[in-house]
């Protein structure tokens, strides 16, 4: 009888060496699922803030270029720096009396500097500062000057960069556009052949 338990006892010690292996081969493929999970997990999420920043833009820039008058714009370009590229401490010039600019709007201290001491037109694009040129057509008629981001927002990246590239080709439209609106009756259109 000894022989049989120790045959038996033999099968017993191989099925659970067996199921140890298995035990193994089905934690690892837990810890496979659980990372893939988290991998997964945290693509969702910046999907969603990626998204959530999207309809942050479009609703932004349909506000600008549906302002009613040029304090409209104004302040739709305020919230789109804002709420959309993270700052609170931008001014916005228009040229006015070459070589220095006017502030138009923005907030804290880059605004206050530039209101106390204007900023030339040439000297605002070659220094430390990041400034955002605004386009008329192939015209600079103005500026954004950012000088510091939020403190919990990161240094501003590439999607920021699309953001203030739109800004800096059509904002300084829309405010025109919105400062004409009002007296605008009629759109004469060319005569189609």
């Amino acid at each position: 009888m000894k022989r049989g338990e120790d045959g038996e006892l033999r099968v017993l010690r191989a099925e659970l060496l067996e199921a140890h292996r298995e035990l193994s081969r089905m934690r690892m493929q837990n810890e496979q699922l659980m990372s893939s999970n988290r991998d997964l997990s945290s693509l969702l999420t910046r999907t969603a803030q990626r998204s959530g920043d999207l309809v942050k833009i479009i609703v932004a820039f349909r506000r600008l270029l549906e302002a009613s008058d040029a304090g409209s714009a104004l302040r739709s370009i305020e919230e789109i720096l804002i709420n959309v590229v993270g700052t609170e401490d931008f001014a916005i010039l228009m040229v006015t009396d070459m070589p220095l600019m006017r502030v138009v709007g923005g907030m804290g201290p880059a605004r206050t500097l530039s209101v106390k001491n204007p900023p030339a037109f040439d000297q605002l694009f070659d220094g430390d500062v990041h400034a955002i040129p605004l386009h008329i057509a192939d015209r600079v008629v103005g500026a954004i000057v950012i000088e510091a981001m939020l403190p919990h927002r990161d240094p501003l990246n590439a999607a920021d960069d699309q953001v203030l590239s739109l800004l800096s080709r059509f904002a300084a439209t829309a405010v025109l556009a919105a400062d004409h609106r009002q007296s605008w009756t009629r759109v004469e259109l060319p005569e189609v052949a």
